[in-house]
C-alpha cells in the first residue's frame, strides 16, 4: 500500500494549489507567489522586511530577492523606520496596489474553483479550515523544536 501520510499529502496539495492559481492567474499582472507576498504586503503595510518575511513564511533571503525586484520594478518602495532608523519599513507603491488588485478576479475564481469542488465533494470548508489551522500550528511547534536557537552576542 503506498505511503499516503501527512507530509505526502501536504506535497502534493500544495503543488495542486499551485497548479490551480497557475492555470487561473495566467495573463494576470503578478506570478501566484508574487501575488502571495504583495497581498500580505497591502495588508499589513508599511512593514518591516523580516516581518514581512515571518508573515508570507517565506525565507529572508527569498524575500529579500522579492523585494529587490519589485523595487527595481517600481512596485514597492522601502524607507527608514522611524521608530528604528537602522530598520526599513516596506510598503506597495500606487503601482504595486494597481498590480495587486488587478489579481483580484482571477484570484476570486481559483477560489471559486475550489470552493465548488469542494461542495461537490461534501466537504464543508469549515472542516478544512478548521484542520488546516491544526496542521499549521503543529508545523509551527515542530519547527520551533528543529531550528537552532539565535546566538546571542
Amino acid at each position: 500500500m503506498p505511503y499516503r501520510g501527512p507530509f505526502l499529502l501536504l506535497f502534493t496539495t500544495g503543488r495542486q494549489l499551485t497548479a490551480l492559481l497557475q492555470e487561473e492567474m495566467q495573463g494576470a499582472p503578478l506570478t501566484p507567489d508574487e501575488f502571495a507576498v504583495t497581498s500580505v504586503l497591502r495588508l499589513e503595510q508599511p512593514v518591516r522586511p523580516t516581518e514581512l518575511a515571518r508573515l508570507t513564511g517565506l525565507r529572508p533571503t527569498t524575500l529579500s530577492n522579492y523585494l529587490r525586484r519589485f523595487e527595481a520594478d517600481g512596485v514597492v518602495s522601502r524607507r527608514r523606520d522611524p521608530d528604528d532608523g537602522r530598520a526599513s519599513l516596506v510598503e506597495l507603491t500606487p503601482e504595486g496596489v494597481d498590480r495587486t488588485e488587478a489579481c483580484f478576479p482571477a484570484f476570486a475564481s481559483a477560489i471559486g474553483s475550489f470552493q465548488k469542488a469542494l461542495a461537490e465533494a461534501g466537504v464543508p470548508e469549515i472542516d478544512v479550515v478548521e484542520t488546516l489551522e491544526s496542521v499549521s500550528r503543529a508545523l509551527d511547534l515542530a519547527l520551533e523544536k528543529v531550528r537552532p536557537e539565535p546566538r546571542r552576542e
